[in-house]
């Protein structure tokens, strides 16, 4: 008989002690475009520089987790949460939306996203750890679309720190709906970012629309709606989870 495997608290508790730092002060090298705020982007557009309070996505169960451990007065964020709507069930996302503070949190309390940032894991439907995705954000994304020089200077995993990295990947990927989560998030980023080139392909062949930069495009989009094409992407998230449900059968719940 197999031997059950950790529950989610001890996840948690594993990856809340595990303290992943990529180099020290590593924050300090990117003109202020880490997971805090990414104020160096922000500040070159107006509408999105409006809600310049940052969203730090949690796994499931992880606001659950902070509220176990009493640390709510620790942190300087409120909660959001949004439902989206699949086959059948409902994906419960949640954030922690960034108050008048840089950071959302203390150091020792970062979120799993903070203690990735910037490489992230990318698991199979097992949990498998299968790669590392180097564009964490869409602003990774869009450095890429426009030929820009990354801001954030880590792009490799010092040696000191590749078991922490896995020790966190490994905690995510026991729980098939954190991996499914995990999947999920790069599956709607990767979508967004191919819509955002096609987008930024045409405008540079339309008079008047040339110089367009691609932070400006982003935003027009996202406040259009149209960063994100649900007729595609929601066939796209619920092929996705049957991927799960067939695999995991019980184990996999969505909300």
């Amino acid at each position: 008989m197999t031997a059950p495997g950790p529950t989610l608290l001890e996840s948690f508790d594993t990856i809340y002690a595990t303290d992943l730092v990529y180099g020290q002060d590593c924050w300090k090298l990117c003109g202020d475009a880490h997971c805090c705020n990414f104020a160096r982007y922000k500040s070159q557009m107006s509408i999105l520089a409006r809600h310049a309070r940052q969203e730090i996505p949690l796994l499931p169960g992880e606001f659950a987790y902070l509220v176990h451990k009493n640390c709510g007065g620790r942190f300087h964020a409120d909660r959001r949460i949004i439902e989206y709507p699949l086959a059948g069930q409902k994906m419960r996302l949640e954030f922690l939306v960034g108050s008048s503070h840089p950071c959302c949190c203390e150091h020792d309390l970062r979120t799993t996203t903070c203690r990735l940032y910037p490489l992230l894991p990318v698991f199979d439907v097992d949990g498998n750890l299968t790669g590392i995705d180097r564009r964490f954000s869409i602003f990774e994304e869009v450095e890429a679309i426009a030929g820009l020089p990354p801001a954030c200077k880590i792009d490799a995993i010092p040696f000191g720190e590749l078991e922490k990295f896995i020790a966190i990947a490994k905690a995510i990927g026991r729980h098939p709906k954190s991996v499914f989560y995990v999947s999920a998030y790069q599956l709607a980023k990767r979508h967004a970012a191919d819509n955002l080139a096609r987008a930024y392909a045409a405008a540079r062949g339309k008079p008047g629309l040339a110089g367009l930069g691609v932070l400006k495009l982003l935003e027009g989009l996202f406040a259009l709606g149209q960063l994100l094409d649900q007729a595609r992407l929601r066939p796209a998230l619920d092929d996705l989870a049957g991927q799960f449900r067939r695999r995991h059968g019980d184990r996999f719940e969505l909300d």
